[in-house]
């Protein structure tokens, strides 16, 4: 499938039935990674816009699309960190989906260099003040903490 089929299939998806064709989505891209060794702009770009636009952050399953760039993570550098970090702070505060919130400090945890996750996760908790649900930045800061100790421990 290409980018732009992938596009309409999750906007064509029903609200109620979204999780599941966002998860078969990101499958699919996924299964596309694996043929390169570094990660394609296109689906970069298609990542950032799915993270930037309510009509795909609004609906139940763009989470699945973070497990799929943690997964490639080795293939990312350091602009792509920083596009990611941008696109988020810029969009967080719309998210009401809270698998996505959650998946999202997550991933910053996880995926981050310890004080630019510490830093995007607080402006994050900033951002949540806002939102009927808070919390996902802080356990963003959790996981960001158990992180440090396990890699102290190595």
């Amino acid at each position: 499938m290409s980018i732009d089929s992938y596009k309409e299939e999750l906007l064509n998806s029903p609200s109620k039935k979204s999780e599941n064709v966002y998860q078969r989505v990101a499958d699919a891209f996924e299964d596309d990674l694996l043929e390169f060794d570094d990660f394609p702009p296109k689906y970069f770009d298609f990542v950032l816009e799915l993270l930037s636009d309510k009509d795909f952050y609004s609906k139940p399953g763009l989470w699945n699309f973070l497990l799929v760039i943690g997964t490639e993570s080795h293939k990312l550098e350091r602009s792509h960190y920083e596009k990611l970090s941008n696109t988020i702070s810029e969009s967080y505060g719309e998210y009401i989906d809270e698998d996505l919130c959650l998946a999202v400090c997550d991933f910053i945890a996880r995926n981050y260099d310890y004080e630019e996750a510490k830093k995007l996760l607080l402006s994050l908790a900033e951002k949540e003040k806002d939102m009927s649900e808070s919390g996902f930045a802080f356990d963003g800061l959790r996981i960001l903490e158990l992180e440090k100790q396990r890699a102290n421990q190595k």
